[in-house]
């Protein structure tokens, strides 16, 4: 998480207005998806441009030479997090990710062609299960052969999920992510935190999105996310192709968890149960 200072501005009419104001230092360097340090940037100034995205208002950004690290001025979102809300709320940013998806589903060329955006590609998705095996391998040895199971067979998880449509991917909507304002009638959802986007399968987004929910829930979250895409190719039409393509997108969240598993020092029970979660997911691919 980058440090971050709400402004307050009064404005020569008399008003005031908050702004965010993001420093985006060289917290978390040694992340992979985080070696551009102003991809957040780029994402808001060249990406984020129709004002019916479900995203805080980009108002500027600068290098800050004192500080050595790239600021980014945005709407301030008076609002709490997913986790702080009724299911409601969650199923409505499901829908708003679904017209995310759907709306930047039309530019995947030029999206594709983005410098700054990561690329989901078979590569990508390879290279985290082989550092997901290497963290794993540093805790238990026990545990890295059960792991070996999923990574040896993982080229074929990793096509699946490069094959699909491509999309602006947020990369990392944990519920912490997605922003809840109320000020209005109608609740307003805002993505934050853009600094790992790229290009590739927009399932992925919800897979993160819905991450510890209950069963009953989950459902509905993918209810309401596919229903919004039906009759586009960004989901598969086969229940049981989408079934499959949910679990390799559970998969690889999985994997990466593994990988920070050893930096959390987490209990060695949790990253077997990560493991066994691992395991059961290539059974459903």
């Amino acid at each position: 998480m980058f440090p971050a200072d709400v402004l307050t501005i009064s404005l020569d009419c008399g008003n005031d207005i908050s702004l965010f104001l993001k420093h985006l230092g060289s917290e978390e360097a040694d992340h992979p998806d985080k070696q551009c340090r102003d991809r957040e940037i780029h994402v808001y100034r060249e990406i984020m441009t129709d004002e019916s995205l479900p995203v805080a208002k980009y108002y500027g950004s600068r290098w800050n030479g004192r500080s050595q690290c790239h600021e980014v001025v945005l709407e301030y979102i008076d609002g709490w997090n997913l986790k702080y809300h009724d299911l409601e709320h969650w199923f409505t940013a499901a829908r708003r990710l679904a017209h995310l998806h759907a709306h930047f589903a039309a530019q995947a060329d030029a999206l594709w062609s983005c410098q700054y955006l990561l690329r989901f590609d078979a590569r990508y998705y390879s290279d985290w299960a082989a550092r997901a095996l290497a963290s794993v391998a540093e805790q238990s040895a026990v545990l890295a052969t059960a792991l070996e199971d999923v990574v040896s067979q993982y080229h074929r998880v990793a096509a699946l999920l490069a094959e699909q449509p491509g999309t602006l991917v947020h990369n990392d909507l944990a519920p912490k992510n997605a922003v809840v304002d109320t000020n209005n009638t109608a609740a307003r959802i805002c993505f934050v935190d853009w600094e790992m986007a790229g290009v590739g399968c927009g399932l992925a987004d919800l897979v993160h999105l819905k991450y510890g929910l209950d069963p009953i829930s989950d459902q509905k979250m993918c209810a309401a996310y596919c229903e919004e895409l039906a009759g586009t190719n960004l989901i598969p039409s086969s229940p049981q192709e989408l079934a499959s393509l949910i679990a390799a997108c559970e998969l690889h969240n999985t994997l990466h968890r593994l990988w920070r598993s050893n930096v959390w020092q987490l209990p060695i029970e949790r990253v077997a149960q990560w493991v066994g979660e691992a395991r059961a997911f290539m059974l459903r691919i």
